[in-house]
């Protein structure tokens, strides 16, 4: 298959930002689904290093152009690192992450950008519904009251930070982004993104490597503020050096090779990275408290009904008080 010109160019680019991906893989990209895969070009086994990502080519806070707007806005997180890809897509060709965002979409297919229509027509009724509003008005207030003040201090096109390119840069934070390490934190980690998800199945694992005196006195990655920040990395108990790719499952020649994003029903799989897998062993359907009550009232006698109300208001009690985590 013919290699386009945005993986070309993204193949320069992980050259000359130190990113060394294996011969033994080969970027697929499929004009039908508008994505890209990774396949093996020959048998890989358990223990096989495939990809090696130095974590200064990550797009993080601390390593995108306006990291001292964004820290002095006092952002963090993925409000934080959505700024940051939009600030370095605005500066379009200057940006040092230029090519690697010729490779990933405008934006993910998630329902946080469906429109009106297919959202009543897919949605309705599902958990989804009520969730995905709630995200576009958290969405909106946090861009309101934490974006939009900073737009003039950004020397770009405005138009560039509006609320739609937040919610664009919003999916491709919440389904590609990875917790790097506590330095450099959240951060968009260049063909690491590009393995899709296959539950229970996946062949490749991360995990960090140490950097030696070699390293040092030849890395053209890095420049001096860069070493400067590895220090700092290292002294809060940080891998300052890279990333790598291990196989943990062997693939055989000509098959996908998959990562994992977690084990999740389809409902978090839609909501975070806008698929679903069919048979997923963890899904889940969520039922209300009042239907099994009601369902309880039609079954059992009054005395009966009381007692297992008070067992599924105790639960429920439980659930509540169990820390909970927004996807967005």
């Amino acid at each position: 298959m013919t290699m386009t010109r945005p993986l070309r160019s993204f193949h320069r680019w992980m050259r000359s930002n130190g990113v060394e991906c294996s011969d033994a893989l080969s970027l697929i990209d499929d004009p039908s689904t508008k994505s890209i895969s990774v396949f093996s070009l020959c048998d890989l086994h358990e223990g096989d290093l495939v990809a090696t990502i130095p974590k200064s080519a990550c797009l993080t806070i601390r390593t995108c152009s306006a990291r001292e707007a964004i820290e002095a806005a006092g952002l963090a997180g993925s409000l934080g690192l959505a700024v940051a890809v939009m600030y370095e897509r605005a500066l379009g060709p200057a940006s040092q992450w230029h090519d690697y965002f010729g490779v990933l979409p405008e934006r993910e297919c998630v329902p946080l950008v469906w429109s009106d229509e297919e959202l009543a027509t897919l949605l309705a009724g599902t958990e989804l519904d009520k969730i995905i509003k709630q995200d576009k008005q958290f969405m909106s207030e946090d861009w309101k009251e934490c974006i939009e003040p900073l737009i003039g201090s950004f020397d770009l096109d405005p138009d560039s930070f509006s609320l739609d390119n937040y919610f664009s840069a919003k999916t491709l934070v919440s389904s590609r982004a990875f917790q790097i390490d506590k330095y450099y934190g959240y951060g968009m980690v260049p063909l690491a993104d590009l393995f899709n998800h296959k539950t229970g199945a996946e062949h490749v694992h991360f995990t960090s490597v140490s950097q030696t005196e070699s390293d040092d006195e030849g890395d053209d990655v890095n420049n001096d503020d860069e070493d400067d920040q590895i220090s700092d990395s290292s002294a809060q108990g940080d891998n300052p050096a890279a990333l790598e790719m291990i196989i943990i499952r062997d693939a055989n020649a000509g098959s996908e090779v998959f990562n994992t994003y977690g084990s999740m029903g389809n409902a978090a799989l839609l909501h975070r990275y806008g698929f679903t897998e069919p048979d997923n062993p963890f899904d889940i359907v969520n039922i209300e408290l009042t239907v099994v009550l009601k369902y309880c009232t039609s079954q059992f006698s009054r005395r009966q009904h009381k007692i297992k109300a008070g067992s599924l208001a105790k639960l429920k009690l439980f659930w509540l008080l169990q820390p909970k985590f927004r996807i967005f």
